[in-house]
């Protein structure tokens, strides 16, 4: 699914899109809801690769048993987070989406 939507918003439209999407409650414009939908995708593998890259950065900082590996472990925690988060924003998104 192409961005066709969400590139053709005007700046305040996509700031509406951004927080249809991480609020999950949908807009009273169908045109933001779709634009919403379209960004789902994009936002949940843009915050897993964020999230592999941290999971490697932390297993070679704990392979090297450099001090920093506990904030890395920590920042990795959280990152997982975010995708599990991003995940239910997305599906919940869809939801919305299908019902219009």
């Amino acid at each position: 699914m192409a961005l066709n939507t969400y590139r053709s918003c005007t700046f305040s439209e996509k700031r509406a899109v951004l927080r249809v999407f991480w609020s999950g409650r949908p807009d009273g414009s169908a045109r933001i809801n779709r634009a919403a939908g379209e960004y789902a995708p994009y936002a949940l593998s843009l915050i897993a690769t964020i999230g592999v890259e941290l999971l490697v950065i932390t297993a070679l900082l704990i392979a090297r048993a450099s001090e920093w590996a506990g904030l890395a472990s920590a920042g990795a925690v959280l990152a997982l987070w975010c995708v599990g988060w991003t995940e239910m924003c997305r599906r919940r998104i869809n939801v919305v989406a299908l019902s219009q």
